[in-house]
């Protein structure tokens, strides 16, 4: 089971520059995270995003992609 409050099968938690804890975002539409990801680290403000699927053998969050600014 997909935890409560996450309306999808992909996760994406990007970390801004300055902070260290990271806002994430569901969704069941990975090409949309991709693109939203590729997008936040043009706009320079984040450092480092990662792409999960929630895998329903393990019960947890596979991390599938990290994206660096930079990279």
């Amino acid at each position: 089971m997909i935890p409560p409050g996450c309306e999808g099968q992909f996760r994406m938690r990007a970390w801004p520059r300055r902070e260290t804890t990271p806002f994430e975002v569901s969704s069941g539409e990975l090409a949309t995270l991709r693109a939203t990801a590729v997008r936040l680290l043009g706009e320079g403000e984040y450092g480092r995003i990662e792409l999960a699927a929630w895998n329903l053998e393990l019960n947890d969050w596979v991390r599938m992609e990290t994206l660096e600014a930079g990279a």
